[in-house]
């Protein structure tokens, strides 16, 4: 059950100065600037640069103290009556539309919301004992999941009206969010009761972080809601990374690929594989590898560390091997950044379909890392859900 909630989040003309991306993905330069030309940008909450030396609850509380002093300052305000979010994300190749409520943990322990990925027990652990301190979350946990007609009309109804925020922030990116009126909240309540298994899509470790939150806080019912976004699945957008591999101090023959695959020379990566295992890039040269065995659909990150990076480059844990570099594979630029750095080994993989990433979901299977980057990516500070 997604539920709708009341929201604490920026007052409409600080909306686009306040949210933020996560604040991993500025450059120390970057998010210094940020923060010395943008005094209501939400990493002045998180800033993860902030006490360094201090022990983790202080530096824990200190976040809730800066949280307070926004809120002081009228930065941010609390919705008087519980709704849900329309959220519309514009990139400049697609977009995506997400309805914003509290996913009940207990969904993910009772099995009605399903992880396709193991998450790491310390990062966990750690991210629990800051919600516990800081009493919000302010980056929702993005699910799919099954739609009607009904569900696609009443989004459509809702984008009529004028959006409470409506701004572009400096990565081209269009952000639209509406408050759902009181009559439509009432739909979806209905809608989500009914809307059977969800699925993550991105989040795992807040999500298991805000579910142990809530096992420690039984008699609290604001704790036992997870700030999340509920996607149709046909909107998720599922983007693969490429694999380059520092071959200094390995050895590697083109030939011993043919056990495993047809190779087919050409003259560039694409993004049409077709049929298609791998796209490779060696010593020059680019090739298309086709599996010489019939199979249905298969995890490309599996099967790639299955047949190659294990057997012939004696990759054991792909998530903390030195050699192996990873970035996104719609940045085309960057392969020929990886050559030029001179790295002689690389792969690119087809993506992960959302029909297999369900099948992983319900046998409780995981992927290997790096297997998947999902879009949308959405803003923290936009919109909070403050539970203590």
């Amino acid at each position: 059950m997604l539920r709708p909630f009341k929201a604490v989040r920026p007052t409409r003309d600080k909306a686009y100065l306040v949210a933020t991306r996560s604040y991993i993905t500025y450059g120390a330069e970057e998010l210094d600037d940020k923060l010395e030309n943008n005094p209501y940008t939400f990493l002045h909450v998180i800033n993860p640069n902030a006490l360094p030396d201090a022990n983790y609850k202080d530096r824990f509380s200190a976040v809730r103290g800066r949280y307070n002093r926004f809120e002081q300052e009228g930065i941010f305000m609390q919705e008087t009556h519980p709704t849900y979010y329309l959220y519309e994300q514009k990139t400049p190749t697609a977009t995506y539309t997400g309805v914003i409520g509290l996913l009940d943990a207990e969904s993910v322990v009772n099995g009605t919301t399903l992880p396709h990925e193991k998450t790491i027990a310390k990062r966990e652990h750690i991210f629990a004992r800051y919600l516990s301190i800081t009493g919000f979350q302010a980056e929702p946990v993005l699910v799919f999941g099954s739609t009607n007609e009904s569900y696609t009309a009443l989004v459509e109804s809702i984008k009529e009206e004028r959006p409470e925020y409506e701004f572009s922030s400096t990565d081209r990116y269009r952000h639209r969010m509406w408050v759902v009126p009181a009559e439509h909240a009432h739909e979806l309540v209905q809608f989500f009761e009914q809307s059977g298994t969800k699925y993550i899509a991105d989040g795992h470790h807040r999500l298991a972080s805000s579910v142990r939150v809530a096992q420690d806080a039984p008699d609290n019912p604001l704790a036992q809601g997870v700030l999340c976004m509920f996607m149709a699945e046909e909107q998720v957008g599922i983007e693969s990374f490429e694999r380059w591999f520092d071959l200094s101090n390995d050895s590697f023959d083109l030939s011993d690929l043919e056990a495993h695959y047809i190779l087919e020379p050409i003259e560039a990566p694409t993004d049409h594989f077709n049929g298609i295992s791998f796209q490779c890039f060696f010593e020059g040269s680019w090739y298309n590898l086709r599996s010489r065995a019939s199979k249905g659909e298969v995890l490309p990150s599996q099967e790639l560390l299955d047949t190659i990076l294990y057997p012939l480059l004696d990759v054991v844990d792909p998530r903390n091997d030195g050699r192996l570099h990873y970035h996104r594979q719609t940045e085309l630029d960057r392969s020929a950044e990886m050559v030029r750095k001179g790295y002689a080994l690389g792969f690119r993989l087809p993506p992960v379909s959302v029909k297999l990433l369900k099948e992983i979901a319900v046998n409780k299977g995981s992927m290997p890392p790096k297997s998947t980057y999902i879009e949308p990516k959405l803003r923290s500070g936009l919109l909070l859900h403050l539970f203590k």
